[in-house]
């Protein structure tokens, strides 16, 4: 189909998940990924799906925390982002680790740690300082007034990418949440990443503007029919060219760059890439079955420490994505919905506003 087909079909698809009960939508920035992933500019996308839903909240997930997103123009986003949606925006922010893009715009590599922390310390300066001024290694910013601030002058909620055990304890330690990404290494994983971020938690600092203490894991090939076997089958080949080309990149940012030997662990799932039903069965990064499946699923992660699970469903064709989103709306997210806020979190309701 053309782009132009899909990004109307993505916008429809958000119109829907409000219908249906979603709390929130993510849209992640990816550049050069053809037709994997189209949208490079989440920030002119977001403010569309704003005008058109009611009630979730919209997050970028992620900003490229890197110098061509300068942390200005990210503060700037963001306070036009919730203005327009009424206070709904959250912010996920990544030190972006995919080689291919890194090489496009010239960044090394072993320095996107140095770039995320500067930006974040000028994205919380820019949030809750009547005048941001900064002086770093990257940026030298004189005593500027933005304009527009958040709605009501509070900062929107951070939240980090995070892979490693080490990132999810600086997420936590920074005062952000955590969006983990990386539990196709298995159920014990996902766990290891909630105690890393929590044990970082217990220290936050409110390094983006305030703290937010809360956990969302990542899940692709997500679908969901009253049937299991259909349900795999019909995401099936969109997750596994998905699992492809994660497992691609990953070997090959392992290669390059410091911080990234643990990806080696990728290893002992790659002869069984191409099993569905194998990667299902063995960690939560895949979820497709029927809705007692997918409630059974996101309870463990629950009394494992998971506040949210960002779902990819996507990849399917536009009428299955929307049956879908329509099944889990009617059967799966009421149930979730019973289920209160870990006493360790910050609540969600932290962020809405009085109507």
């Amino acid at each position: 189909m053309t782009w132009t087909q899909r990004m109307r079909e993505i916008i429809d698809e958000a119109v829907v998940a409000d219908d249906c009960g979603f709390h929130g939508y993510a849209m992640s920035e990816q550049h050069f990924a053809s037709g994997e992933a189209i949208t490079s500019a989440p920030e002119i996308v977001l403010p569309f799906v704003a005008a058109r839903t009611k009630r979730m909240r919209l997050r970028i997930a992620s900003v490229n925390l890197l110098p061509y997103n300068h942390p200005i123009r990210v503060i700037e986003q963001m306070a036009t982002l919730d203005l327009l949606s009424n206070g709904r925006a959250e912010m996920g922010g990544a030190r972006s680790n995919n080689p291919y893009t890194l090489d496009a715009f010239g960044i090394d590599p072993a320095r996107t740690r140095e770039y995320r922390d500067e930006h974040l310390a000028i994205i919380g300066k820019g949030f809750t300082e009547e005048r941001l001024e900064f002086s770093g290694e990257f940026y030298r910013i004189p005593p500027r007034r933005m304009a527009p601030w958040p709605v009501g002058r509070r900062p929107p909620p951070v939240h980090l990418s995070a892979t490693s055990l080490e990132s999810h304890e600086e997420a936590g330690a920074m005062g952000t949440g955590a969006m983990t990404g990386l539990s196709v290494l298995g159920w014990e994983y996902a766990q290891a990443c909630v105690d890393a971020y929590r044990k970082g938690a217990c220290s936050a600092k409110p390094v983006a503007g305030s703290i937010t203490k809360r956990l969302a894991l990542l899940s692709v090939g997500v679908n969901c029919h009253r049937d299991r076997q259909t349900a795999r089958d019909v995401t099936r080949a969109n997750t596994l060219r998905f699992i492809e080309v994660i497992m691609d990149w990953m070997t090959k940012l392992a290669k390059r760059s410091e911080g990234y030997e643990y990806f080696a662990r990728i290893e002992e799932i790659r002869k069984n890439m191409t099993d569905l039903d194998y990667l299902i069965e063995t960690s939560p990064y895949v979820m497709a079955g029927t809705p007692d499946d997918i409630v059974a699923r996101c309870r463990r992660l629950y009394e494992m420490g998971v506040d949210d699970v960002l779902w990819r469903i996507d990849g399917m064709g536009h009428e299955n994505n929307i049956a879908a989103l329509r099944m889990i709306g009617q059967h799966v997210i009421p149930e979730l919905d019973r289920w209160p806020e870990h006493d360790f979190s910050t609540p969600a309701s932290a962020w809405h506003l009085a109507a």
